[in-house]
Order: C-alpha cells, then structure tokens, then sequence
C-alpha cells in the first residue's frame, strides 16, 4: 500500500527587478528593498534582481530606496501560494534652490 500526502502551498513570495530610470532602464545594483512594518530588507543583485520568500498572503508595502533617488512605495498584494512579479524604476532626485545668491568676494 502506498500512501501519499499532498500539502498546498501556504506561503507566498514576491520577486522583481528594479530599474535605473535614469540610465536607459539598467538594472539598479544595491538598492534597497524592504517591507514596510516588518524587519524584512534585502539588496538588488548585478541584475537588479530581488526575492522574499516565505511570506503570508496578505498586503503589503514594498519601499524600494537608493542614494540619490527618489523612494517608491509600491502596496502589493499576495494569495496563498503566489509569487507576485515587480518590475520599477527609479528616479533621480531633484532639489530646488530658492533664494540662493552669490557674490564675488574682491580681492586686494
């Protein structure tokens, strides 16, 4: 007699890729990617690649950070047993210089 079990996935995941917007859309290396409310953070590889595993199925906000870029906030949400697909770009951020002047300091 041969007995088998099948247990359904109960876990989720979600993997993307993150983009440099700046750059003809290459892959950012080293960005940041987290889940808000949670301790859960990783980096993007060489190909702009990053994977949680293991997650609950539920909602979540993913917030993706570089140095010099502006922060995304992207709310996904996850089912029992899916892997959930993200593809973003980020871009450079801007400042806005307002009242600034310069002067020519003279000299003897």
């Amino acid at each position: 007699m041969i007995c088998s079990f099948s247990f359904g996935q109960e876990t989720s995941s979600i993997q993307g890729n993150i983009l440099d917007g700046e750059l003809f859309n290459e892959p950012l290396l080293m960005a940041t990617v987290s889940i808000r409310n949670t301790s859960l953070s990783t980096h993007t590889n060489f190909r702009g690649n990053f994977e949680f595993e293991n997650l609950t199925p539920g909602t979540y906000n993913l917030i993706v950070q570089f140095l010099g870029y502006e922060t995304i906030e992207l709310p996904i949400v996850v089912s029992i047993g899916e892997t959930r697909n993200i593809q973003a770009s980020l871009k450079a951020k801007t400042f806005n210089i307002i009242g600034s002047t310069a002067s020519k300091i003279a000299s003897k």
